[in-house]
């Protein structure tokens, strides 16, 4: 689904999803003293990956990611919100790396994506999701064999209890734990 084209029900539109009109916070240059995507990220990808930026939001790891990939690697930006992928395509330009960078529109209920992915992000945006059951299966159907999933949920949002809920409900879709990496910003959970 092209950026720039809109659903037939923009109001299905869960209403936890962090709204486009905050894409300044989200992007804000400070942010990178606390959640750094390459350390965040770095560690899991290496050139030529294709790596997918579920709820990329305005392309915070989008754009480190594509760097990380390389010229013969690629990085599929993923969001609900048509104004978050347009804030990704203006970046990628200014940073040299749109040739790298496919931006994807998902729809309210189904990520709408066929891609193979060496590994997939989804920071902070889990919870967001309508029916976490389906979302993690059609992220698994996404992973490569031997691919890794990244999980950060925001202890803000997400307590504890839940957070396990969501770590549970990924095995019973299975999912493999691998690891619980720390200083990743939250909650997190690295599953194959």
């Amino acid at each position: 689904m092209d950026a720039n084209q809109t659903t037939t029900d923009d109001s299905k539109q869960n209403n936890r999803v962090c709204p486009h009109t905050i894409a300044f916070f989200l992007n804000n240059p400070l942010r990178r003293i606390i959640q750094n995507p390459r350390k965040i990220v770095g560690p899991y990808i290496k050139p030529g990956d294709t790596v997918i930026d579920l709820g990329c939001g305005p392309g915070f790891f989008t754009i480190d990611m594509a760097q990380i990939v390389g010229a013969t690697g690629q990085v599929i930006a993923v969001d609900l919100q048509p104004q978050m992928l347009t804030h990704v395509n203006r970046k990628a330009l200014k940073k040299g790396v749109s040739d790298r960078i496919t931006l994807h529109r998902c729809g309210p209920d189904s990520l709408e994506l066929t891609a193979k992915a060496d590994f997939i992000l989804a920071f902070y945006m889990v919870h967001e999701t309508p029916d976490p059951a389906n979302f993690l299966n059609e992220v698994r159907a996404l992973l490569k064999e031997g691919g890794l999933f990244l999980v950060i949920e925001p202890r803000f949002h997400v307590k504890g209890p839940e957070f396990e809920a969501m770590v549970n409900l990924a095995s019973q879709t299975g999912f493999e734990i691998v690891d619980r990496p720390r200083k990743k910003g939250g909650h997190s959970a690295l599953l194959s």
